[in-house]
């Protein structure tokens, strides 16, 4: 794993999350402080989502290791690592600590560590909350395990321990509502190898507290998603019901189909509401043959166990293992489908597929278990047969997973790997138009963020284009800068960064309306969300208050970009314009 991941050490900031998480989240970036931990905890709304226990590790892995993305990503790989070894030990615990069957789960364990669908999880920094989640969903599951036995006084405290990594879950990711779906799967694996009397009514009673923290953590999840911080109240569904239940269908297909062909795997897939899934069409194939090939295998067994006498009782048994395998996939991935929760298009993502893709190894290691159980030669060809192609399977996922993690390098490298898979996916045409637009490359970037807006017109990606056309300035450029900026001159709060706003500013500030140049320009200063430099704008209302009347206001400001801004270039514009004033100060300034 480490000759896997060991890379991402030197690898950089994505601009998609990791910001907003990290280096501009402003009770993070200071790293671990009481303060801080306090408005981790308070604060339900910072990049729609609440997840403190998250914010608190990267408190840490700032104040320990400083601001670098390095460090970051080395501790997505320490948790990572631990997971495997949680899984690990779940594996063996479900098999019943049969030595026969540790290798058998070892190998199991590296397929899904390994496995090129987790490197999203892994080497994006903003994924830690998946990492976090799984750590404490499966400390849950362990702690369970344990308990559920109630046998001396050990079982007190490790329901208490149940209880504190659900809590930790919930709190490192609200998609942990699912964990009383997930005992409920532990359960029906169980069930068949129940040696005394169920513990049903200690089980119901468990599952009703779990039930209620789930329901809890899902109404915060929703305000937290509907009510983000420095944005309008947002929408819970933004796409027709049909078309996230196509979306979510076609998601699961591909999921399984990525599983067992891990080919076109990338950052970021494509969902545009309304307009049918990229690859829809073999994600339904994929599902259909699924349902298919699971329901032949439960007609064959049936027949098989009728036929040998084995009857209702083999029935039952498997009956309960599908569905355990089947409740522990769906239960974990449902609330990330997008048709319960979520705003739909972000209804496929590899990072999502972390927690559920455990039921593969799960429902192999079960398999082979009772493959081994049946005894005879037979079988114990079929185990060693299955175990070295499964060592096999571990290497081809190693191989194919390597120039995955390589692509997460840099936000360019990233986007450019999904265009390659898909040219058509708005966000990395946002993405790499801006990386090129910031990089000076200006006429590819506009090209690239204008085709991003063709196929999904976004307000972020509006401002990315209306910014990149502004430093362009060509004479065509300010129209088109009125008619991207449309929605924003009407309602400047859609416009959270404020670069649209400067850009719209600027645009009237050429056309010499003073009046609406000064408004865009102050509403774009004060923009909730804006990270980057003002000074720009400033500098540029401070002409438009000139021209309108307001010498002495814009006097003020001249003097700050000139003492303040930080900014050589704009300090000696600044300077040369106070100058100019000396001599005339009513005289007109044009930008």
């Amino acid at each position: 794993m480490w000759a896997l991941f060991r890379q991402t050490g030197g690898f950089e900031f994505l601009r998609l999350d990791d910001p907003g998480y990290t280096y501009l989240c402003p009770f993070v970036k200071d790293g671990l402080s009481w303060a801080n931990v306090r408005e981790a905890f308070t604060n339900v709304r910072h990049e729609a989502i609440w997840m403190p226990v998250t914010n608190i590790s990267y408190m840490c892995a700032i104040s320990l290791f400083g601001p670098g993305a390095g460090a970051h990503h080395l501790v997505n790989v320490a948790i990572h690592a631990l997971n495997a070894v949680l899984l690990l030990w779940l594996l063996v615990a479900l098999g019943q600590r049969a030595s026969r069957l540790v290798t058998v789960a070892f190998l199991l364990a590296a397929f899904w560590a390994l496995h090129p669908q987790r490197v999203e999880a892994v080497a994006w920094i903003a994924s830690r909350k998946e990492l976090l989640c799984t750590t404490f969903v499966l400390g849950g599951l362990l702690c369970w395990l344990r308990a559920r036995r109630r046998e001396g006084w050990g079982w007190i405290p490790a329901l208490a321990g149940t209880y504190a990594c659900y809590a930790l879950a919930c709190m490192s990711k609200p998609t942990a509502m699912c964990f009383p779906f997930l005992v409920l799967a532990v359960e029906g694996i169980l069930w068949p190898r129940q040696t005394r009397s169920s513990p049903f009514s200690f089980v119901l009673c468990q599952l009703s507290f779990f039930l209620l923290i789930a329901a809890a953590t899902g109404a915060l999840a929703v305000y937290s998603q509907t009510h983000p911080e420095g944005h309008a109240e947002l929408a819970l569904f933004s796409a027709p019901l049909g078309w996230r239940i196509l979306n979510a269908t076609v998601s699961v297909g591909l999921y399984i189909f990525q599983m067992f062909i891990p080919v076109g795997i990338h950052l970021d897939y494509r969902a545009v509401p309304g307009d049918w899934p990229l690859h829809g069409a073999l994600g339904l194939v994929v599902l259909a043959l699924a349902v298919s090939g699971i329901g032949g295998e439960w007609w064959w067994r049936r027949r098989t166990w009728r036929r040998s006498g084995q009857g209702a009782d083999a029935d039952r048994a498997t009956l309960f293992l599908m569905g355990a395998i089947g409740l522990w996939f769906f239960a974990s991935l449902g609330p990330t489908l997008g048709i319960f929760g979520s705003f739909g298009e972000h209804a496929r993502a590899d990072r999502f597929l972390y927690l559920p893709a455990m039921a593969l190894p799960i429902g192999a290691m079960l398999l082979w278990g009772r493959l081994g159980c049946e005894g005879g030669s037979r079988s114990r060809v079929l185990v060693w047969g299955a175990a070295v192609s499964a060592a096999l399977v571990v290497a081809v996922s190693f191989t194919v997973a390597y120039p995955v993690v390589a692509s997460y390098r840099t936000d360019m490298t990233a986007f450019t790997r999904t265009l390659a898979v898909d040219p058509d996916n708005w966000r990395a045409l946002a993405h790499v138009g801006e990386a090129r637009c910031a990089a000076g490359d200006l006429g590819a970037g506009i090209d690239l963020l204008r085709r991003s807006r063709t196929v999904l017109a976004r307000d972020a990606t509006d401002g990315k284009l209306a910014y990149a056309l502004m430093r362009r300035g060509r004479a065509e450029d300010w129209a088109e800068i009125r008619d991207v900026c449309a929605a924003v001159a009407s309602n400047p709060a859609r416009d959270a960064r404020g670069q649209a706003l400067e850009a719209l500013g600027t645009a009237e500030l050429v056309a010499r309306n003073w009046a609406d140049a000064a408004r865009y320009l102050l509403f774009s200063i004060k923009a909730p969300a804006r990270h980057y430099s003002s000074a720009d704008a400033i500098l540029k209302l401070a002409f438009a208050q000139h021209n309108g009347g307001r010498r002495a206001d814009a006097r003020k400001l001249l003097e700050w970009v000139r003492d303040s801004s930080g900014r050589e270039d704009l300090a000696k514009r600044a300077r040369e314009v106070l100058s100019v004033l000396e001599y005339s100060p009513r005289g007109m300034l044009f930008w």
